[in-house]
């Protein structure tokens, strides 16, 4: 630097510090200006910077698997319920908010100085290697908003804002009412809608993680993750050689966790609406033949779906019954195409919807929830699907009208 350089910062600092004698009430009220246009500049990259779309950029692979993270969230139901990438990847609260920040920055260093095959390698790793998910996504992350007295304590335990700034939607999670708005059940304490499950005894006394069972929770590309029974069976197995007294279902125990189809299969599914349905005389039958409950006399393992040709001709003896199988379950299909999009719709409406139709919302998602779980699409229970239906369209309809959105009857 030479000295004139010199000499004009000199004359520049004496400028300012003459401005600053002359007008102070000037001269603080820049200053502060300054500061506040700093922290919104950086208040908006840091906010820019945690969108879903900002992380697309990088992850932007139009398929399933590892680089095509935002597509795979897209299609999830946290998308669709307005959880971005930074409320799953960063610890609650605002020091994990910006313990999440500097990682972003070690990302950007490697999405720019490593190669195509470095990258895939560390996502299939995060993908692939459950001891390495669940370093990635611990289970507070997930309880703060499934589990009442877990976000009490993450609540307690950390600073969610600053200044009352949330930069992001985990960090205004307060349970119950957010987990009463949107619907959901208090996993740690709640029976579980669809299947018998505890959820307590798996997390704190056998000491799961969270993603042992939901690996791929938002990135498997599907609009919820469902847990596979070989999950739950190749565990329960590997327990049992260790230890023969344990507390789990025989695998060919059905009803112990299939409490919705032991519900539909009783007649019993929507007493607690009000609705009383009887037992399918098809059970009735089956009940008669092969013994209460007996679900093996129509699926012949744990993994294998029936088919017409189980029911129809090994059964009974007629092709017609193959096709009354047929045509239950294409019916079923029929009727259940716009409500998904119904669903979706519904989903995407949510912030904008009063109280009252968030009401109506979790309400329709309960007989949906029924409709959507019910794999067997209406073969257990079809009177009882019928009603399911009924009542899942009168709320949708209702619903739909209220927010102006067209309602499509049949799937073109």
């Amino acid at each position: 630097m030479g000295i004139s350089d010199s000499n004009d910062q000199k004359s520049i600092i004496h400028k300012i510090l003459v401005f600053a004698k002359a007008k102070p009430s000037a001269f603080m009220a820049i200053i502060i200006a300054g500061i506040f246009a700093f922290l919104f500049i950086t208040y908006e990259s840091l906010h820019l910077t945690s969108t879903p779309t900002f992380c697309g950029t990088c992850h932007k692979d139009a398929e399933t698997g590892p680089g095509a993270e935002f597509y795979t969230w897209e299609k999830n139901i946290h998308a669709f319920a307005g959880v971005g990438c930074i409320d799953c990847h960063g610890a609650p609260g605002l020091i994990g908010y910006g313990r999440a920040k500097i990682g972003g920055i070690y990302d950007l260093y490697g999405e720019v100085f490593h190669s195509k095959e470095q990258k895939l390698s560390i996502l299939t790793e995060g993908a692939t290697n459950l001891e390495y998910a669940k370093k990635l996504v611990p289970n507070d992350w997930c309880l703060v908003c499934h589990s009442d007295e877990d976000n009490k304590r993450i609540r307690k335990d950390n600073i969610m804002s600053f200044l009352g700034v949330k930069m992001r939607l985990v960090d205004g999670v307060v349970n119950p009412e957010f987990r009463e708005s949107r619907g959901l059940p208090d996993i740690m304490n709640d029976e579980m809608p669809t299947i018998s499950f505890s959820h307590s005894n798996h997390v704190n006394e056998v000491g799961l993680s969270c993603l042992s069972c939901h690996q791929g929770v938002a990135h498997g590309g599907e609009f919820k993750n469902r847990p596979k029974m070989e999950t739950c069976f190749t565990c329960h197995d590997q327990e049992r050689e260790k230890n023969k007294d344990i507390i789990a279902p025989q695998n060919d125990d059905c009803s112990s966790c299939h409490k919705i189809v032991v519900e539909q299969q009783e007649g019993t599914l929507l007493n607690n609406k009000g609705v009383e349905t009887t037992k399918p005389s098809m059970m009735s039958s089956v009940d008669g033949i092969f013994g209460a409950g007996n679900c093996f006399s129509c699926h012949t393992d744990a993994f294998t779906l029936p088919t017409r040709e189980v029911c129809g001709e090994s059964c009974h003896g007629d092709v017609s019954y193959s096709d009354l199988f047929d045509d239950i379950r294409n019916e079923y299909d029929k009727q259940k195409q716009p409500l998904d999009k119904l669903n979706l719709k519904f989903y995407e409406a949510r912030e904008k919807m009063t109280a009252e139709q968030i009401a109506e919302f979790n309400e329709f998602k309960y007989y949906y929830k029924i409709i959507d779980s019910d794999l067997s699409k209406g073969i257990h229970n079809n009177d009882l699907a019928t009603i399911t239906f009924e009542k899942a369209y009168e709320l949708a309809n209702k619903l739909a009208k209220s927010l102006g959105i067209p309602i499509q009857t049949e799937d073109k």
